[in-house]
């Protein structure tokens, strides 16, 4: 006799009945495996996709689809729901680099009755993210922020996010890693790090500095300039550093304050990420689509590079983090010069598990991302594959009958490599609970910039709901705007009483 093969027999079959039961099963549903009449829920091994035994997701899949966006959203809300309790806590990190994708992960998307009956055979509840914090810098003018989530109901939830000299001089290597690195501009930048900022310095010709932003730090290099033409015979050297090397490191780091105006101040306090504060099953979206692409580089970096860091010591606030990077075929490709954040992305995928630091990475075209990265990544996942993409030497491990399925996958269906699994499995997930990108721009339409005076009102009301519009619009009137733009940046880091206090 012939018997459908039961969930039992599937889980059996693809070696999930070793993490499914137990006394603590590690089993996170993934989707919905389906031949004939059968249909029976898939789990990925949470030790083999969060780590410590293997780790890292890597998706690829033909552009416009929204398979690979939609399936990582699904994935997380999977994970939060199911991460096994003696893990710890979890949170994820998701860069936002193209038009709205995540811009509205907290707001409920339409779902079909057949979506809603596969998160109940999936043991998935139907919902958005609960805990969720939007990041974006501020377009030039300092108070508009530059986002597509500016619309009245939804952007008192975007945090600014800014950074002054210090965040910056810390990444340096960002900027100066594309053409003409060398070990004197290396050398001077680790001299302003380590002796100049945030100290009482003595420039050599009488003056006395405290370089706290870039604006200090111009007034600094004006001196040493005007010092070494005023010194006559003194030479064309300072503290043993070269002028031209000074000048190299200046046009740079004012290069990066010019280009990434908003995201990097000149003047004033900066505004970060909750470090040390992270908060279990939070998601935490930094919106960079709009930002200049040095500046992509430098947010990917820092942020990276600062959880890196605070895992390590183990004082985050959590115990694991999700990084979702889109567009691998930019960040991490498999030619071109080694970056600062390609030397970064391949530390985590081959280092990170051990931390707790895992990357989930999409790209259209997988043969083209650096293959120590997606080589790394313990799942594997495809969408619909282009045919060009196919015939490349990486997909010879798959048969021509998995081929031809991939190249045409309908939307919502995925193919799956997993340690656990002796074969490619293709499964059928629902749609995410939440609102896609487009869908999202349409029901609430970003607003146009706002004038510079009701601007600096929406942030200060947003600070303290019981500020009135015309008594901020006569505190700031005769102002200067860079003023006014410093103040509210030390009110948005104090948080005093007063929400004049600073004005």
């Amino acid at each position: 006799q012939v018997h459908v093969a039961s969930d039992v027999d599937v889980a059996q079959a693809l070696r999930m009945d070793t993490y499914l039961g137990g006394a603590q099963p590690t089993a996170i549903p993934v989707g919905l495996y389906t031949s004939g009449g059968l249909e029976a829920p898939v789990y990925l091994d949470a030790d083999f996709l969060l780590g410590p035994e293997a780790a890292h997701l890597n998706i690829s899949g033909v552009s416009g689809l929204a398979t690979k966006t939609s399936a990582v959203e699904f994935l997380l809300g999977s994970i939060f729901q199911h991460f096994p309790p003696h893990k710890g806590r979890v949170a994820a990190v998701c860069f936002n680099v193209k038009g709205p994708d995540l811009c509205f992960l907290d707001q409920p998307g339409a779902l079909e009755d057949e979506d809603r009956r596969r998160y109940e055979r999936l043991g998935v509840r139907a919902q958005p993210f609960e805990g969720v914090r939007y990041y974006a810098p501020f377009k030039a003018d300092g108070v508009n922020l530059n986002t597509l989530r500016t619309h009245p109901d939804l952007v008192g939830d975007v945090e600014p996010l800014v950074w002054g000299l210090r965040e910056v001089l810390d990444y340096a290597e960002v900027l100066l890693n594309r053409d003409d690195i060398d070990a004197k501009a290396d050398a001077f930048i680790d001299f302003l790090s380590d002796r100049v900022v945030d100290k009482e310095f003595d420039d050599g010709f009488g003056g006395t500095h405290r370089v706290v932003t870039f604006a200090d730090l111009e007034r600094l290099f004006r001196s040493i300039f005007d010092g070494l033409e005023l010194g006559g015979g003194r030479g064309d050297t300072w503290r043993t550093h070269h002028i031209a090397t000074i000048r190299k490191v200046r046009n740079r780091l004012s290069n990066i304050s010019t280009r990434c105006k908003g995201l990097v101040t000149d003047d004033g306090p900066s505004n970060d990420l909750p470090w040390g504060r992270f908060e279990d099953r939070a998601v935490y979206v930094v919106d960079v689509a709009n930002v200049d692409p040095l500046g992509q580089d430098l947010v990917f970096a820092r942020v990276v590079s600062k959880l890196r860091e605070h895992l390590e010591r183990r004082d985050l606030g959590v115990d694991a983090v999700v990084v979702f990077v889109d567009e691998l075929n930019k960040y991490a490709p498999g030619d071109g010069p080694e970056t600062y954040v390609k030397k970064m992305l391949l530390d985590i995928s081959e280092r990170g598990r051990y931390l707790g630091l895992v990357l989930f990475g999409a790209e259209q075209f997988r043969s083209q991302v650096h293959r120590r990265v997606v080589g790394n990544a313990g799942t594997i996942v495809f969408g619909r594959m282009d045919s060009d993409e196919l015939a490349t030497p990486g997909y010879q491990v798959l048969s021509p009958a998995t081929k031809i399925k991939l190249a045409t996958l309908p939307i919502g269906e995925l193919m799956l490599r997993h340690p656990h699994f002796t074969q490619p499995i293709f499964v059928r997930f629902p749609r995410p609970a939440v609102l896609r990108g487009r869908d999202g721009v349409e029901r609430f339409p970003p607003a146009a910039d706002l004038p510079f005076e009701d601007a600096v009102v929406r942030q200060l009301v947003k600070l303290d709901r019981r500020v009135r519009p015309n008594l901020v619009k006569d505190v700031i009137a005769d102002r200067r705007e860079e003023d006014v733009r410093r103040a509210l940046a030390h009110t948005r880091q104090t948080r005093p009483q007063d929400a004049f206090a600073h004005f």
